[in-house]
């Protein structure tokens, strides 16, 4: 008896299979978590938010080639300067009344950024299409308020992301909670509910690694398999620069004696190089051309010349990276808020990974996994892993450079599945009885934290306090250079003199940057840190230049003033013939106060941070918040 063609319909979209746990888990997790990423994330606060958005209002136009008319042909709407995080030098807690101030306001409400306007963001047009879609119709079409928009942006390109691992935790035939709990970490999550090429670029790194192990599973590859296999290929080649050595999978993984058709893997193979030529070469070649800003200190070229020349010092290079810096990547990789401005709850980690290792002992009914096929993901991984340094090194870093610039734990997100699906399924694992619902319910506990954290780091002032045992340090520098600019060394001759405000109660530390390389070391310099609204130094001391480092915190500490919130202080730092050096801003950033040599006015300040005591230790001490 047929079906009924509702129900043809839907076991065709389904894949005539029953959802499974591991499908529903990743759907909620995306969608409740991703959801309220995109909403407690402050505007431009995601990595390389706000240059995405220029290319995305740049290709609402349907221009996609970048930077082709940004400027005067076609302006940026002000609004989203204005709104962005990563505007003000200062980094604090989201203004109270942010969304009544914002949220009625047009494109145009602000004007539009005229001239000096580029993007950063090169990737094949694909990556940010959805995105770019919304800005044409909800903004240039509809003229909805300019934060609705903005949500909405970053709404598509979440529901993009879930769309790729959702089919991709459906396809392949094995580690499916494994893969969820990897497409779902704290970090994927991020990325995905920016405006970001992350997003869809690390979904179509998840679905090329998925479907070409399912591919590869099929003992005869025909016609079908081959076009799948071609079309896999031209959507990862739109993908960012750090997934195209996935590329080499499918050929380790796959047999020439697998192909029925005459040829199919080196007509595969030749597709493959072709869609690479075309799509990467060809498209880089375009889109690079229009980018004056793209390198900086780099030089590729010359870089790639002294890789050659010295290739044992570059492995040396790879390996010290790695030995010196692996650690913090793979903690970025599990969690990290944009930029790093603020410290994500320590059990995130902890949680996240005892998460993820409790999914390679579940006993699920899937497909066994050879050994070839795990030494083939280990091969693949290592790859990735180091064509991840070697491309920062080459694009990034300067020439000859004993260090690689650049790296970030994110772009781990499309190389880990390579390695935790090399274990997936070992049976001396499987023998170890573990509850079923333990990795997502670990899982689901490091999200919950993690989305906590979010909450009170960008929108409670100190409220990262409530996680951390510190004292809440501000201001929270957006640039933070302190060794790029020095004042003279302080003596009889010269004082400094920095204005204060202090933004929380119950301040009770004030450090300075100071480095007192060639000070004499037999001198004093003296500190004073003195209340102006009440008429009393708070403290007054001298201390030996012996005492101070070179380029690092000096901090002077006092008893808590629990009403320190909005007073006016001034710091004057003055001492004998040749004392330290003080950290200066390089520009003024502080606009609460302005910094004095004697009685001169500067257009800068001093490095400087006030410590109150927050969170629950302030709750404790005083018994309110």
């Amino acid at each position: 008896m047929a079906l009924p063609w509702k129900k043809r319909i839907g076991n065709l979209l389904a894949g005539a299979k029953p959802r499974s746990p591991v499908e529903v888990y990743l759907l909620l997790a995306l969608l409740l978590f991703g959801g309220v990423t995109c909403f407690l994330l402050p505007v431009g606060g995601g990595y390389d938010e706000e240059t995405h958005l220029i290319r995305v209002w740049e290709m609402s136009s349907l221009t996609f080639l970048p930077n082709e008319k940004l400027g005067n042909e076609m302006p940026f709407p002000a609004v989203y300067w204005e709104m962005s995080y990563r505007r003000p030098f200062i980094v604090r807690a989201v203004e109270p009344g942010f969304w009544e101030k914002y949220r009625g306001l047009s494109l145009d409400a602000h004007d539009y950024i005229y001239g000096d306007v580029e993007t950063r963001s090169v990737y094949a047009p694909p990556l940010l299409l959805p995105q770019a879609l919304v800005m044409r119709y909800m903004g240039r079409k509809f003229q909805l308020p300019a934060l609705t928009v903005f949500y909405a942006c970053r709404l598509v390109g979440l529901l993009s992301y879930l769309a790729l691992a959702w089919f991709s935790v459906r396809v392949i035939p094995f580690g499916k909670w494994i893969l969820a709990i990897l497409a779902a970490s704290p970090v994927a999550i991020l990325q995905a509910s920016t405006i970001s090429a992350d997003a869809i670029s690390n979904g179509i790194a998840l679905l090329f690694i998925a479907a070409s192990l399912a591919i590869a599973g099929k003992k005869e590859i025909r016609w079908k398999e081959w076009v799948a296999l071609a079309v896999l290929f031209l959507i990862l080649f739109w993908g960012k620069l750090n997934i195209i050595p996935l590329a080499v999978l499918p050929f380790l993984l796959l047999k020439p004696s697998q192909f029925k058709m005459r040829s199919g893997y080196a007509t595969l193979l030749v597709t493959a190089i072709l869609l690479f030529l075309l799509e990467v070469g060809g498209w880089n070649l375009f889109a690079y051309s229009r980018l004056s800003t793209a390198l900086e200190r780099a030089d590729p070229v010359a870089q790639v010349g002294f890789i050659l020349a010295h290739p044992l010092e570059f492995v040396a290079i790879l390996a010290k990276d790695v030995w010196t810096r692996g650690f913090s990547y793979l903690l970025d990789w599990i969690a990290i808020y944009g930029f790093a401005y603020w410290p994500v709850p320590v059990w995130t980690y902890p949680l996240y990974a005892a998460g993820l290792l409790s999914a390679l002992f579940l006993k699920e009914k899937e497909a066994e996994i050879g050994n070839r096929t795990r030494i083939v993901l280990g091969i693949v991984f290592l790859l990735t892993y180091l064509g991840t340094l070697a491309s920062m090194y080459v694009t990034f870093t300067p020439v000859g450079s004993a260090a690689i610039d650049g790296v970030q734990g994110r772009y781990f997100v499309t190389v880990m599945p390579l390695l935790f699906l090399a274990l997936a399924c070992i049976p001396a694992f499987k023998r170890i009885q573990l509850p079923s619902l333990l990795p997502a319910t670990l899982a689901v506990t490091s999200l919950l934290l993690y989305t906590a954290g979010m909450y009170l780091s960008y929108h409670v002032p100190c409220g990262s306090q409530f996680y951390r045992a510190d004292l809440c340090y501000q201001p929270n520098y957006k640039n933070w250079a302190p060794d790029d600019a020095y004042s003279p060394p302080v003596s009889d001759r010269l004082a400094l003199r920095q204005e204060i405000i202090a933004e929380c109660d119950g301040m009770t530390e004030l450090r300075v940057w100071v480095n007192a390389t060639g000070a004499d070391l037999n001198g004093t310099t003296e500190f004073t840190l003195a209340d102006m609204n009440e008429g009393y130094d708070v403290i007054n001391v001298s201390v030996p230049n012996s005492d101070f480092p070179s380029g690092d915190w000096y901090t002077l500490t006092f008893q808590p003033d629990w009403g320190s919130n909005g007073k006016f202080y001034l710091l004057t730092i003055q001492g004998g013939a040749n004392g330290p050096r003080i950290a200066y801003s390089l520009r003024p950033e502080y606009p609460a106060g302005k910094l004095f040599e004697n009685d001169q006015a500067l257009g800068q300040d001093l490095i400087f941070q006030t410590g109150c005591i927050a969170g629950w230790e302030k709750i404790r001490q005083t018994g309110s918040p």
